[in-house]
C-alpha cells in the first residue's frame, strides 16, 4: 500500500521570477536581485524533494492557497536529517513533477530541478492575465526575483551541475540562459514539441507517446535512452508527429510495438537511472531491478531483482557519487523510510531510518523524490 501522510513541515515563502525571451535582445537582470539561497552543504548526505499540493495561505490573495516545496538533506551513514529548507510559491505556480500528478520520474529529472547548491528551483508561473506560464526559478528559502523580465517558457530545468536554465519558450524555441552569470537568453533552435528532455547539456527532442519529458532516462554518452522503451537519439520520428518515436518495448508489448529480444518476460518497471553505459536500474512498486544490454542495446542480456521479496512501495532511487550504493525510499505502512544498499552480490538493505516530509492531508501531501546523493 502506498504511504499516508508523514511528520512535520517548515514553510518559507519564495518566488524568483526568470526572463523566458527567446531569440534576440536580452534583459538586465533586476538591480535588486536576490542571490540564491546558501548551498545545502554536507559531504555524503542524501537529498529528499516533496510538493504538498495548496497547503499554505496565499501572501497576496486571502481565499487563494499555494504550493509548498521542502527538501531535507540526512546523512547517508546513519540518516540523521542535516538540514532542511521549504518555500511557499506564489499564486499558481507550480514545479513539475514535484507538484503535478504523481508519476514515476527519473533520477536526472529529478535533479534538474535545482541548482547544483539547491538554492533555486525551477518553476512555472501564469503568464500575465492568466496567459501562457512563465519560466521561473524559486529561492529555497527566502523569496526575491533575481530576473525581473516575464515572459512566455515551460519545461524549466537546471543543465546538471550548472546554474543554466533551460526551457521551451515561445514558438517552440530552445533556450537557456546562466542565472549566475547574468547572461541574456540564449537560442538553440526550433523544438517539435511543447517540451524536452535534457541530456548533458543537450536537449533530446523526441521520446514515445506515453512517456513524458521527465520520464526519459538516457545512458551515458546520450545516444540511446529508456521510457516505456528503449530508443536511439537517431531513431526516426513518428509518421504520425515529429516529436514521437516509436521505440522497442522493455517486456511484452500490448500496443503493437515490437519488444526488445531478451525482455519478453521483464516485468513492468520504470527507468530511473543508468549504473553505466549498458546498466539501467528500474522502478517497480515493490522492486528495483538492474537490467544489462548489449554492447550495442539491440538486446536485453538479462535482469536481476535487488531487493528481498516484501511488501513495500518503492518511491525513487539515487546512485551513490563513487556508483557502487544505492539509496531509495519506502513508503509502504504509512511511513516513508530511508534504505541504502550496496551494489554487490548478495547485498541486503540497510535501513536508515525513517524520514519525515508532511503534515498535509492525504489529498494534499505530495510524493517525496530522492534527488541526490551528495
Amino acid at each position: 500500500m502506498r504511504r499516508t501522510a508523514g511528520a512535520r513541515l517548515f514553510l518559507a515563502a519564495a518566488v524568483l521570477t526568470v526572463s523566458a525571451c527567446t531569440g534576440g535582445g536580452s534583459k538586465p537582470a533586476d538591480s535588486g536581485a536576490a542571490a540564491p539561497g546558501p548551498p545545502l552543504t554536507g559531504k555524503d548526505s542524501i537529498v529528499v524533494a516533496w510538493c504538498d499540493r495548496f497547503a499554505a495561505q496565499s501572501a497576496t490573495a486571502p481565499d487563494t492557497k499555494v504550493h509548498v516545496v521542502t527538501l531535507a538533506a540526512h546523512s547517508a551513514a546513519d540518516g540523521t536529517r542535516t538540514a532542511e529548507r521549504s518555500a511557499a510559491l506564489p499564486d499558481g505556480a507550480v514545479v513539475e513533477p514535484l507538484c503535478g500528478q504523481p508519476r514515476r520520474t527519473t533520477a536526472a529529472a529529478d535533479r534538474q530541478l535545482f541548482d547544483p547548491g539547491f538554492g533555486l528551483i525551477a518553476g512555472t508561473v501564469p503568464g500575465p492575465n492568466g496567459s501562457a506560464p512563465v519560466a521561473t526559478a524559486f529561492t529555497l528559502p527566502g523569496g526575491r526575483a533575481a530576473v525581473a523580465a516575464p515572459a512566455e517558457g515551460r519545461g524549466p530545468a537546471f543543465q546538471a551541475g550548472t546554474s543554466v536554465l533551460w526551457y521551451e519558450g515561445a514558438d517552440h524555441r530552445v533556450v537557456s540562459r546562466d542565472l549566475a552569470a547574468g547572461a541574456g537568453p540564449q537560442d538553440h533552435g526550433v523544438a517539435p514539441g511543447p517540451d524536452f528532455a535534457l541530456v548533458d547539456g543537450r536537449p533530446w527532442l523526441t521520446r514515445p507517446v506515453d512517456t513524458k519529458a521527465d520520464q526519459v532516462a538516457a545512458a551515458p554518452g546520450g545516444e540511446v535512452a529508456a521510457g516505456s522503451g528503449l530508443w536511439h537519439r537517431t531513431d526516426p520520428a513518428a509518421s504520425y508527429d515529429p516529436q514521437y518515436v516509436e521505440p522497442a518495448s522493455l517486456g511484452p508489448s500490448g500496443n503493437g510495438r515490437s519488444t526488445l529480444p531478451g525482455s519478453e518476460r521483464l516485468p513492468g518497471c520504470a527507468p530511473r537511472l543508468w549504473t553505466d553505459q549498458r546498466t539501467l536500474l528500474c522502478v517497480d512498486n515493490e522492486q528495483l531491478l538492474l537490467l544489462t544490454f548489449a554492447p550495442d542495446h539491440g538486446r536485453l542480456e538479462g535482469f536481476v531483482p535487488l531487493l528481498p521479496a516484501a511488501p513495500r512501495f518503492v518511491e525513487s532511487a539515487v546512485l551513490s557519487p563513487d556508483g557502487r550504493s544505492l539509496a531509495y525510499l519506502d513508503a509502504y505502512g504509512g511511513t516513508t523510510t530511508l534504505y541504502r544498499l550496496d551494489l554487490t552480490p548478495g547485498a541486503q538493505p540497510v535501513r536508515l531510518g525513517p524520514v519525515a516530509t508532511s503534515t498535509a492531508d492525504e489529498q494534499t501531501a505530495g510524493s517525496p523524490h530522492l534527488v541526490a546523493w551528495q
